[in-house]
């Protein structure tokens, strides 16, 4: 598959992933096999990287691939935002059942059915500690919040570092964080009021965290992806 496509059709599938509490949009990123490079490419956004020569950027930021992710990604949550509003509102029970059935899907097919774990049992381990920590993640509770831009603010900051993980979706922390409704309904009706301070905390987590994740990615590659697949499969449970 071309590599602006590829990269295309991971940034939709992303955008929309990002909408629906239970999908991580790194999750998808791991399915179409770029979250490497993506976490490589984001970890490049330091000050020291930024320079007026075009040339330099685009080979710095891998423009060929990162504009059609991030255009394509935009197009999706602009445009599904109002559908998956209202699947929530209307059919939540079929939405979330159906929603939970591929996720346990995606957590077999992350790991290739389990066919290292056959090899190194310790890998068992990792994977019922993805499923653990899963399980305790879905089970926090914060309850009602007052909605202030210091508050978004911090869910802005936790819900993209929830974004960079596999597993783990930054939309369910919106839910946790009792702020899921209103953004949905802020990026429906672009509403630059709740937006403003929500995006300003996606972006300070942009600019710190990425190069911690790639850095932990890159040495516990296998370990992790079994964490992530617990991850995503007590997710899929949950939502059942």
């Amino acid at each position: 598959m071309n590599n602006q496509i590829k990269y295309s059709l991971a940034g939709f599938c992303m955008g929309v992933a990002e909408l629906i509490p239970g999908i991580s949009g790194a999750t998808v990123a791991v399915i179409f096999k770029i979250y490497p490079n993506l976490m490589k490419i984001l970890s490049n956004l330091r000050i020291k990287n930024l320079t007026l020569n075009l040339s330099s950027l685009a080979q710095t930021f891998q423009f060929n691939v990162s504009l059609p992710l991030i255009s394509s990604m935009i197009i999706a949550i602009i445009f599904c935002s109002k559908g998956i509003n209202f699947l929530l509102n209307n059919y939540e029970q079929i939405f979330l059942l159906s929603l939970g059935l591929l996720m346990i899907a995606l957590s077999i097919y992350i790991v290739q059915s389990f066919k290292d774990a056959l090899i190194d049992k310790k890998l068992f381990l990792f994977l019922f500690l993805g499923i653990s920590i899963g399980f305790l993640l879905q089970g926090l509770n914060t309850g009602s919040a007052n909605i202030s831009m210091p508050y978004l603010f911090l869910s802005g900051i936790l819900a993209f570092s929830f974004f960079l993980i596999p597993g783990i979706s930054g939309s369910a922390m919106l839910v946790v964080l009792g702020v899921y409704g209103p953004i949905i309904q802020a990026i429906a009706t672009f509403n630059l009021n709740l937006l403003a301070p929500f995006a300003l905390g996606c972006f300070i987590s942009l600019l710190l965290l990425p190069k911690l994740v790639l850095s932990i990615y890159s040495s516990n590659e296998r370990n992790l992806m079994y964490i992530f697949s617990g991850l995503i499969l007590s997710s899929g449970i949950f939502l059942l």
